[in-house]
């Protein structure tokens, strides 16, 4: 069975949805990739929340500028810029996979680069259960 992990990331206040987008995907993802080989999950797939470009001119970056598009709840709801989640074969892979990232020179790395477009005090990661699935052949 899969082991599969969410995690929760928000962005620094001094960048703008589009630049947390491009920095995870050009920097942050061959980063992870560079440090783990084949231990790398079987996929790492990324969600990014959809958020409205402010009116005008504005240095603002922040989400007051920024707001979530929803269509129920408030942009408020919707603090975080990302979810990913990363699926693994199983936990013996995960711990392989954890083990690489968290060798001191790679952390160090992912730290310095998360500390680029990541507000790391906010970033949150946990262990989904079970997932299911249903296709629009089973409804």
């Amino acid at each position: 069975m899969t082991f599969t992990i969410v995690i929760f990331s928000w962005r620094k206040p001094n960048t703008t949805p589009s630049e947390f987008k491009t920095h995870y995907e050009t920097k942050h993802l061959p980063l992870i990739k560079s440090l783990t080989g084949s231990k790398f999950p079987i996929t790492h797939t990324r969600h990014y929340i959809q958020r409205q470009s402010p009116e005008g001119t504005t240095d603002d970056k922040s989400n007051a500028s920024h707001p979530a598009v929803t269509f129920m709840g408030s942009p408020d709801d919707f603090d975080y810029d990302a979810y990913a989640e990363l699926v693994f074969e199983d936990d013996k892979a995960f711990q392989e996979f954890f083990a690489l990232v968290s060798e001191p020179g790679a952390a160090k790395r992912l730290e310095d680069d998360e500390n680029c477009f990541i507000e790391r005090s906010k970033l949150r990661v946990g262990v989904v259960d079970q997932s299911s699935v249903t296709t629009r052949r089973d409804a």
